[in-house]
């Protein structure tokens, strides 16, 4: 259990301080947030190593660097890498810059090391300690902190619109990235279905949902047209080109929430169709299902002309 490692509840602890910080939104809580973020995660993969009776320390009694952390932990796993190893090194850079160079945070990129954060951390306490994350920062992080983090997963039963980023004393630009990243895991949600065991959805979230809505019985050109829009206010958000303003936010949200409605009422096979066609880059929808590959599959070849007969 978490509670028994003293590494780890340090750890916590630190990731307490560092959800304090993101929620205060100022330059100065941005990068103690990463630095806070930075030490809660050596700490966690640490102190799973230890779980494991794998020593941490070197000899002259100073502990292993996290590079080397991260890969001792991915061999206990048996995998090549654990999740989310490569943004880890990003949040490690992020805050040598900050501790090296004096460096400066937005709020998009602490929004991205949060995320990254998150995810180890849920990963290490789960496996590793019978312990999940969220339950532990609803339960021991102040209300009004853990709320204004779109990170921490809600009470189960409780559903909301997928794009809907309505969260209190949120920023426009996070409430926008919030809503967007509903928005996507709604369309892979939609997919699901027609993915074979294996295999994931690596197309164009954009290009799915055009040629779906497009082929639909009766096309929401009204949607069809502003879609595009929205991604494009998305890239400009997130390579800080653009800082959105709330009625901006709040355009884009109904746009992505009629998105969603009006792919619902699309029939299964014109969204199979839009997504094995997205999935191989062509235009249009008219590869088959699967089904009916199957079909073509099992049926009988035409016969082949006999040499001897006579032309016609």
């Amino acid at each position: 259990m978490a509670q028994t490692s003293p590494i780890l509840r340090f750890a916590l602890e630190v990731f307490h301080h560092a959800l304090e910080n993101y929620a205060s939104d100022t330059p100065r809580h941005r990068k103690m947030a990463v630095l806070a973020l930075a030490q809660s995660v050596e700490l966690t993969v640490k102190a799973a190593l230890v779980e494991k009776n794998v020593p941490i320390y070197e000899k002259g009694g100073r502990t292993i660097n996290t590079y080397d952390a991260l890969s001792c932990l991915a061999k206990l796993w048996d995998v090549e890498r654990i999740d989310f190893h490569a943004r880890v090194e990003l949040l490690l850079d992020e805050r040598n810059a900050i501790q090296h160079r004096y460096g400066s945070v937005d709020d998009v990129s602490l929004d991205y090391h949060t995320e990254t954060a998150f995810g180890v951390l849920r990963a290490i306490l789960e496996r590793e300690f019978d312990t999940a994350l969220d339950p532990w920062v609803r339960d021991t992080v102040e209300e009004h902190v853990w709320k204004k983090i779109r990170f921490v997963q809600q009470v189960p039963a409780q559903h909301e619109k997928p794009s809907a980023a309505s969260q209190p004393e949120r920023s426009p630009t996070l409430d926008f990235i919030d809503g967007f990243s509903r928005f996507e895991r709604s369309i892979r949600m939609l997919v699901q279905p027609f993915l074979q065991e294996g295999e994931k959805f690596s197309g164009s979230t954009l290009d799915f949902a055009i040629k779906a809505l497009s082929n639909s019985t009766v096309p929401n050109n009204a949607v069809i047209g502003r879609l595009p829009a929205v991604y494009r206010l998305r890239n400009k958000t997130i390579h800080g080109d653009e800082v959105p303003n709330e009625d901006e936010v709040v355009d884009a949200l109904v746009t992505l929430d009629d998105a969603l409605k009006a792919l619902a009422t699309v029939p299964d096979e014109i969204r199979e169709r839009a997504y094995r066609a997205t999935m191989r880059g062509v235009k249009g929808t008219k590869l088959p299902t699967r089904s009916e590959e199957a079909q073509d599959d099992f049926a009988e070849p035409p016969p082949h002309p006999d040499p001897a007969a006579p032309a016609a």
